[in-house]
């Protein structure tokens, strides 16, 4: 199951029809060996979730010191993971801005030459794949103009991954080919059936269609060489920088081990950042923020997000994505990783990559959209029993130390989605008033308050009007604030959350004429609601994606509206879904 075929030197056929419709086991999937057994995996996560938000409530009164040690041990994790992500946002924006002033064609020339190595900065070719299902015309050809606009637009193949059961797919795809002639080295259109078995309709499924079919054109009738190519996964709603492919040639030409690297981009959702709901500006302008810095804080564990680049080798070897997975991005790196070993890794590519956010045609239907767009993100939970199993294998070439650093991380990143929101905003104020009001025997050295600068509140009393307007213990609030040793961590934390918030406007880039400064106040003014918004749009999201996991039910994917007032909305021309079917993801995870 895990024994990597040596596809790259006898370039056997592959048939564009998955493994599991020719009556094969995928090369390299990792399945339960029952399905009693991939549904107690599935309960994984969200029980692990469960247990760490319930202990705030039982852990200060049946394990007060462990609930103590643990508690400070996470808001040191919590203060350290603050500054980090401030510091290395920093670094990350300038080095982008460093890299977006930089001639890659002249700084690979200038290193061959001083290494006395032949030049080969023709030789690559980089093919992108473009999945998508009822997506605009001219969304799809604003995606496609970023891609002509490279310095290197000659190197690219461009697929359009159609699915065949959009109706005028085929009229779509034949119109947007005929918009490009001669720009790119091929620019051609795949057609993803409906139906074949062992299938989840999504973004991984029909890549996965269209890369064995760009196999079949450009390997194996072609004759290309299959070394000489990076492939790209990439949303439908991607802008690239102009120079995003030039880098990646330079970096592909000279990587120490290309054909194990992935090469993640820096992904703002900025392209209609301004147009949103002013809640939705906060989590969507940090996710930037938080994915250039995981691609710089020493230790994190990297994974690709989104849209990202590997080798055609690397991702033949392991049979292309999982057919039946949504969350593909993560879970490829994991196939990879647990199937070829401790090379695989992820490189940054510090160049910006613009997506879109949802944007439906009204304010809380896109809250809405926003809010089924988290689910589908947090559905990456599902890789969490296939990470432990793929960790537990036998026959992996993996290391047990990244076999377990892998799994692990994974892990954290999904029960901490569920779980931080709760740790952080009730795991001080609960455990304090239950010492205080209840007797819970916290130790001294957790209970103990200090006198610091600044404002203290007693949400308590929001019930009592009689208390409103009194200044002091007894009122909401008093002039000063009494933190125990958790509370002063999180205070810390302040100053590297204004940092982000500087960071987060700039990457948004400057407001546009049509958006009014009221609207951008209002986006200012959401900052002091973070924890309400946080907790509808990442931590519920998440426990919702867990429990339906963890219940046996599928993920009914719809079409994201998004775009921009330059570009018709996104979607909009979708069909609601009847019970139970599952529609293919457009764009993003």
């Amino acid at each position: 199951m895990f024994e990597a075929t040596p596809h790259m030197v006898s370039r056997p056929s592959v048939s564009a029809v998955p493994a599991q419709s020719r009556g094969e086991k995928p090369v390299l999937s990792v399945y339960a060996s029952s399905p009693l057994r991939e549904r107690i995996g599935n309960t994984i996560p969200l029980a692990l979730s469960l247990l760490l938000i319930s202990f705030i409530f039982w852990g200060p009164f049946k394990a007060p010191l462990l609930f103590a040690v643990l508690s400070v041990a996470f808001f040191v994790y919590w203060l350290l993971r603050s500054y980090s992500v401030a510091i290395a946002c920093s670094v990350g924006l300038r080095r982008i801005e460093r890299w977006k002033a930089t001639d890659w064609r002249a700084k690979y020339a200038a290193e061959t030459a001083r290494a006395g190595r032949p030049d080969r900065w023709s030789w690559p070719r980089h093919l992108v794949i473009i999945p998508n299902y009822r997506e605009s015309e001219e969304g799809l050809a604003r995606t496609i103009d970023s891609l002509a606009a490279q310095s290197v637009a000659s190197q690219l193949v461009v697929v359009l991954a159609m699915e065949d059961r959009e109706p005028g797919s085929r009229e779509k795809a034949a119109r947007l080919l005929a918009r490009y002639p001669g720009v790119f080295a091929d620019f051609f259109a795949t057609y993803h059936p409906a139906g074949l078995p062992g299938e989840t309709p999504g973004k991984g499924s029909n890549e996965a269609w269209a890369a064995r079919e760009a196999h079949i054109r450009l390997i194996e009738n072609g004759g290309d060489d299959i070394l000489r190519y990076t492939v790209t996964s990439c949303d439908a709603d991607a802008v690239f920088h102009p120079s995003h492919f030039a880098a990646l040639n330079y970096l592909f030409l000279t990587a120490r081990k290309p054909y194990r690297t992935f090469w993640q981009p820096t992904i703002f959702n900025s392209n209609n950042i301004w147009e949103i709901p002013a809640p939705l500006r906060i989590p969507d302008g940090l996710s930037g923020i938080n994915r250039t810095s995981n691609l710089l804080i020493p230790g994190s564990v990297r994974f690709p997000t989104s849209c990202y680049s590997l080798s055609w080798q690397m991702l033949h070897e392991v049979d292309y994505w999982d057919e039946e997975v949504i969350p593909e991005d993560w879970h490829l790196y994991l196939k990879c990783s647990y199937t070829l070993g401790d090379d695989v890794n992820v490189e940054p590519l510090f160049l910006p990559l613009g997506n879109d956010c949802v944007l439906a045609d009204g304010y809380w239907k896109t809250l809405k959209a926003h809010y089924a767009q988290s689910v589908r993100h947090a559905w990456g939970a599902s890789d969490v029993p296939y990470a432990w199993r793929a960790a537990m294998h036998p026959r992996s070439p993996l290391s047990w130390r990244r076999r377990l650093l892998l799994a692990g991380a994974v892990t954290k990143v999904h029960v901490l989605w569920a779980a931080q929101w709760y740790i952080v905003t009730l795991g001080i104020f609960l455990p304090s008033r239950f010492a205080t009001r209840f007797s819970a025997p916290l130790p001294g050295w957790w209970v103990r308050r200090y006198e610091v600068p600044g404002t203290g509140w007693h949400p308590e009393h929001l019930l009592e009007p009689s208390r409103w307007f009194r200044i002091g213990p007894e009122g909401i609030f008093e002039p000063t604030m009494w933190l125990n040793l958790p509370g002063i961590l999180v205070a810390l934390c302040l100053f590297p959350l204004l940092v982000m918030i500087v960071f987060e406007l700039r990457t948004r880039g400057p407001r546009p004429a049509y958006v009014s400064r009221w609207v951008y106040l209002t986006g200012l003014l959401m900052w002091p609601l973070m924890a309400v918004i946080t907790f509808f749009f990442a931590s519920l999201p998440a426990l919702h994606a867990q429990w339906k996991l963890a219940s046996g039910k599928s993920l009914v994917y719809r079409v994201a509206e998004k775009g921009s007032r330059a570009l018709p909305a996104r979607g909009a021309v979708a069909h609601e879904p009847e019970p139970g079917e599952a529609v293919a993801v457009v764009g993003g995870k």
